[in-house]
């Protein structure tokens, strides 16, 4: 019953319109089910194309590829592992607007190549009782970088390796960008930049106060300056300032986190000073100052090596996404947030379908949803989970947990009630959507109900967040 009802509601495999397979035509060819031609998608970034590739005596193609509009990059659909006549892609970051998708299979029986395609339309706007507001929607391919480590030019560095060496570790390692962060001074190996790897100037603010990164500055602020100082040298310098290893004996609190203005990231994971009691720690710090500075004061989530010895890189990193690897795109995707900090597991999807925060990651175990109070809201298969907002969430974000508790961190989704007229995603707005694999239209859908609102009495709403919502609700 909840099953169908989330079917009729979302209209297809995890609310992307388009036809179910008893509707096809009885011929053999290849069909795509979503989008159906015609058919009007959105309410995220994430577009669904599912496609059924038979041929009329039984037999399954050999692969199955997609195209969109008038490109000619051809990418390879994924087989249902269920059914093998079944192929899915996720397309990601779509523009608004009328778009072509193109199938093609190979090897159907007495059909070496078969071609189809689909109009459809990307709609503007959100159709949802919520509207998402996120880091990855911008469009870009995923790139690795580390925002602190240490060279030999550190005074605590005598292990680690010169500048440029360093960098052609990481880059070996499969990193497209690096921030060697020596201790109050400048390492930028100019001559590792190319179109491949990006080395940003940067350097670690280093006192008895706390530590500071500071990227994209040629200038070191005085260590005598009080951190507020530090913070603002750095920025008036064109800078970019990460607060580092927090709950660390040289480190900070909540009250820093709180008072420090100009900070546009904290180290969630830093392998040098971070034990698994640190990371809870750090995560409590970042729940409380989104809670109590709300959207308008963001504070992106790092994660990185802090390494002062060559064998100790590539422990903690981030995956930035942006349309070019340029040190302008670097920056731009850091200022806004479009990366997602790791120690282990990626996630190969991360974004909204439908509404609905969607998430895959290849080497993680379970995928788990976390409001605003760092409760666990659904815990899903890491192949594929995604969670529909109730409403009664600040801002939910994504961990991707492998089996030895290595985790990938998203930023904040933050949610925003619509204002105009919700579309024909109301009735099943609250819901859990959950597939062992890529979705299809054999979901499990579970609805919370008021087990998950917040009742007015409760002191979280006092004591952990919502104070800048209470503000805003004041004036």
């Amino acid at each position: 019953m909840i099953a169908a009802l989330a079917l009729a509601l979302l209209g297809g495999p995890i609310g992307v319109p388009g036809r179910t397979l008893a509707a096809l035509p009885p011929q053999s060819g290849v069909h795509i089910l979503s989008p159906a031609e015609g058919s009007v998608v959105g309410d995220g970034n994430l577009f669904l194309v599912d496609v059924v590739a038979m041929a009329q005596a039984g037999g399954v193609a050999d692969r199955v590829e997609v195209a969109f509009d008038a490109e000619e990059r051809w990418v390879p659909a994924q087989r249902d592992a269920d059914d093998p006549t079944r192929w899915r892609h996720v397309w990601s970051d779509g523009a608004p607007g009328q778009h072509l998708v193109r199938v093609r299979a190979f090897g159907l029986r007495d059909m070496p190549l078969v071609e189809q395609r689909a109009a459809f339309e990307i709609g503007r706007g959100w159709s949802t009782p919520a509207v998402l507001d996120y880091p990855y929607a911008a469009r870009g391919s995923y790139w690795k970088g580390q925002l602190h480590t240490h060279s030999t030019f550190s005074f605590d560095g005598e292990n680690s390796l010169p500048p440029g060496d360093l960098a052609v570790a990481y880059q070996r390692r499969g990193y497209h960008f690096v921030a060697i962060t020596d201790h109050d001074l400048i390492a930028h190996p100019t001559e590792m930049n190319s179109d491949v790897f990006v080395a940003i100037p940067a350097y670690a603010s280093t006192a008895q106060s706390g530590h500071v990164t500071g990227l994209f500055v040629r200038a070191v602020a005085p260590v005598q300056l009080p951190p507020q100082q530090r913070i603002n040298h750095i920025r008036a310098a064109g800078g970019m300032a990460i607060l580092n290893h927090p709950s660390w004996t040289v480190g900070w609190n909540g009250t820093d986190f709180r008072v420090l203005e100009g900070c546009f990231a904290f180290e969630v994971f830093n392998y040098l000073t971070t034990s698994p009691g640190r990371i809870a720690r750090n995560i409590a710090l970042w729940h409380e100052v989104l809670n109590a500075k709300g959207p308008g004061a963001r504070i992106w989530a790092v994660a990185v090596d802090d390494a002062h010895d060559d064998e100790d890189i590539d422990h903690g990193w981030v995956m930035l996404k942006a349309p070019d690897l340029t040190e302008a795109a670097v920056r731009r995707a850091l200022e806004t947030g479009a990366f997602y900090a790791s120690n282990g597991p990626s996630f190969s999807v991360l974004g909204v379908m439908n509404g609905a925060i969607t998430a895959s990651s290849p080497e993680a175990r379970t995928i788990r949803f976390i409001d605003q109070y760092n409760r666990l809201l659904y815990e899903g298969p890491g192949k594929w989970a995604g969670y529909l907002p109730t409403g009664a969430e600040d801002w939910i974000r994504v961990e991707a947990v492998m089996a030895d508790e290595r985790t990938a961190w998203s930023q904040p989704f933050w949610i925003v009630p619509n204002t105009g007229t919700p579309g024909t995603l109301a009735g099943a707005f609250g819901a859990v959507v959950a597939s062992q694999g890529l979705p299809s239209s054999l979901i499990d859908l579970f609805r919370h109900g008021d087990e998950r609102s917040r009742p007015a009495s409760d002191p979280m709403a006092l004591s952990r967040g919502n104070s800048w919502r209470a503000s805003a609700q004041s004036h």
